[in-house]
């Protein structure tokens, strides 16, 4: 076998491949034989078909089937030998096979780019001071107070008949907003809460119902809150069959040391925002370094142009969509229920694909370039933590990692970072904080934010 390579761009090449006919000739003749005693002709026997009239009706078949299997054999043979790594199958371009002649063929497939990276020291990259913001540190505490919160049944001998804020029942519902037919069971509905409602203002609907319709059903019509329902349901009615099957009353601790104590994290209220702020500080001062590392990236690409091969982007496209969905699926949603096809996932997926595809294949030439490498001792001591952290025997862990080839992109990652850290140490690093948005036009407004 004879084989030569041209690069016909920069991410596709074309190779021409040359097998003698003493080489097939064998396996023409083999594939003949097979057809022989399979053969059924009127006026022969099984078996006893001419070997010429075999060739005469049915060679043309034979010598495609064998020219595809010639194709499947060599194509990676020949592109090892050139030293290319084929991302895409082989494309035919020529490639017939006749008698007592070599067989010929071209093939195009796509190829990673040949990148020499230039300029990717003494970037001026700015990171901007690690905060724990006090908003995000009230969310938490809250977040803490709402696992704490308790349902208890309401009190024997209360007085009240109506419900009141601080309430929370759980119902059937069975109905429709407009042309949308709903129906669900044991539905949690907070009274005085409008923040995650299953449907926009429901809560608002029941505020006045008495206690004593526990175990009955009736019927209510209300407007849900419009400007967090979908579009389409804009401007329609709720008409609800609703079963009342319980009512509790919440009770939320106060944000106090008793409640401290009670999350077992601190020993009073200013220790546990000490503590949450700490963590808080760590994540961002993580967040803020992935950010300035990010703008590094954005440079080197500024600085180093080069074409990718559309079949990287659109495996990394399929991935981010494929996540997506997932992701969807856990919730029980789907696609369709979002209002969003795969292909406008894609669209809208696209732009950060090729960034990514970019950045690796760039971040990969530099490593090459500087000799970054992984060393095992460096695999095993993330191995040690990832365990530790989940708990897990590492022999275990790393068994299953290799089984679903984990550890090969946990070996990518920790080059990546390291090659992220030696441009982070050759950079010209500035602590500055993130400049201040503009404010938005006034003829701006906010999209829709809820839907049932």
């Amino acid at each position: 076998m004879e084989s030569q390579i041209e690069r016909i761009s920069a991410v596709e090449c074309r190779v021409r491949v040359q097998i003698p006919w003493a080489e097939i000739s064998p396996r023409f003749a083999t594939k003949l034989r097979d057809l022989q005693g399979k053969a059924r002709l009127p006026g022969f026997r099984p078996g006893k078909v001419p070997p010429h009239m075999l060739e005469r009706m049915f060679g043309k078949g034979v010598r495609e089937e064998l020219a595809r299997e010639l194709v499947d054999e060599t194509f990676q043979a020949a592109v090892t030998q050139h030293s290319k790594v084929p991302l895409t199958q082989p494309v035919l371009e020529e490639g017939t096979l006749n008698k007592d002649e070599a067989f010929k063929y071209a093939a195009r497939f796509e190829v990673p780019p040949e990148i020499t990276p230039q300029d990717y020291t003494g970037i001026a990259v700015r990171r901007r001071p690690a905060v724990a913001d006090e908003a995000k540190i009230a969310a938490e505490l809250k977040a803490k107070q709402e696992e704490l919160t308790e349902l208890r049944p309401l009190a024997e001998g209360t007085e009240r008949t109506a419900t009141q804020p601080g309430d929370v029942w759980t119902v059937d519902l069975d109905g429709a907003i407009g042309p949308q037919k709903i129906a669900r069971k044991d539905l949690r509905v907070d009274i005085g809460e409008t923040e995650n409602e299953y449907i926009p203002g429901l809560a608002a609907a029941l505020a006045n119902v008495t206690l004593d319709q526990v175990g009955k059903t009736q019927t209510v019509r209300f407007s849900p809150t419009q400007e967090r329902l979908k579009q389409e349901l804009r401007g329609h009615e709720a008409v609800l069959t609703i079963g009342f099957r319980d009512v509790r009353e919440k009770h939320v601790p106060a944000l106090d040391d008793d409640f401290a104590r009670d999350t077992g994290e601190a020993d009073s209220l200013d220790a546990l925002k000490a503590k949450i702020g700490e963590r808080l500080l760590e994540e961002d001062k993580n967040e803020a370094e992935r950010d300035a590392r990010k703008r590094l990236v954005e440079v080197l690409l500024q600085r180093n142009t080069f074409e990718v091969a559309p079949s990287l982007v659109a495996r990394e496209v399929a991935a981010q969509v494929d996540l997506f969905k997932r992701q969807v699926q856990q919730q029980g949603l789907t696609l369709q229920r979002l209002g969003v096809t795969e292909q406008q996932l894609s669209s809208q997926y696209r732009p950060q694909a090729l960034f990514n595809v970019k950045a690796f294949l760039l971040l990969d030439a530099i490593g090459k370039a500087e000799n970054i490498v992984v060393a095992e001792e460096e695999v095993e001591a993330e191995l040690k933590e990832m365990a530790a952290e989940r708990n897990q025997n590492i022999d275990r862990l790393r068994a299953t990692m290799e089984k679903n080839n984990q550890l090969l992109l946990l070996r990518a990652q920790l080059r990546e970072e390291k090659i992220l850290d030696f441009l982070m140490s050759k950079a010209e690093v500035t602590e500055a904080p993130d400049p201040t948005p503009e404010a938005p036009a006034a003829s701006e407004s906010s999209g829709e934010t809820a839907a049932t």
